[in-house]
């Protein structure tokens, strides 16, 4: 679905600069592109949107960066169902023309899903995600009510103490309070289990699957992450229709 493209613009002061807009896409990441780090997937996009000619804004200084804003980083090896992207240009296009020209100059495993025009000036989405939900396909030797005991047991903790490598450094740090449900949603095929994750996604407060799967006893289990959607503090905005 592609939403109408509202008539604002915002210019600079001297209004002799181009017009801007921020336009915010819903997308999918599918399984082709789950083992590319977050810098090249960045550049994936980058490189699609200057292929499709677009004139997309730059910050300034040294290494000028394409304006592009994530909601969140998907970890390697993750799918993502409905993520977010912002991008900034420098003049203003129907929503309907971006998916015309960029769709054809997006790699396999790469969908757009919506197209919609936001305020220039928003919050940025990062700032305003609060919770990631998740679908964790795992194979073990564990049974069902093996894999529901430890569900249990997390949800029944008043800590669990964890550790992360952070910048070269190792963090300790409470997962308990970054679960905010775990569930056991059966088996999506023969000796397959599936889960069902919501986790707190803030500055200095987000939760990892992986992180989920290591307290349960299964991180050494074969799994498949699936980020099913991002819940925000309020909706993002959208420009007026």
């Amino acid at each position: 679905m592609v939403k109408e493209m509202s008539q604002e613009a915002s210019k600079t002061e001297t209004g002799d600069m181009p017009t801007q807009q921020r336009l915010r896409i819903t997308y999918k990441k599918d399984d082709c592109l789950k083992y590319v780090g977050h810098l090249d997937f960045a550049r994936t996009w980058e490189r699609a949107l200057r292929r499709a000619d677009l004139p997309l804004a730059y910050s300034q200084g040294f290494n000028p960066q394409a304006k592009l804003q994530f909601a969140s980083a998907l970890p390697i090896g993750a799918t993502g169902r409905h993520e977010l992207l912002d991008i900034i240009l420098n003049e203003s296009m129907a929503p309907e023309d971006f998916v015309t020209k960029v769709a054809p100059q997006l790699p396999a495993g790469l969908t757009l899903i919506e197209v919609s025009e936001a305020p220039l000036k928003t919050k940025a989405l990062q700032n305003l995600l609060r919770s990631t939900e998740w679908q964790v396909d795992l194979r073990t030797d564990l049974s069902e009510e093996e894999i529901r005991d430890a569900i249990d047991r997390v949800l029944q903790a008043t800590e669990l103490p964890s550790t992360r490598r952070r910048k070269g450094k190792t963090v300790h740090y409470d997962l308990r309070p970054l679960i905010l449900a775990l569930s056991y949603d059966g088996a999506p095929e023969s000796d397959w289990h599936r889960l069902s994750m919501i986790l707190r996604s803030e500055p200095g407060a987000t939760g990892r699957p992986d992180s989920v799967l290591r307290s349960l006893g299964l991180e050494e289990s074969s799994h498949r992450l699936d980020r099913m959607r991002l819940s925000f503090a309020e909706p993002p905005e959208l420009a007026d229709s």
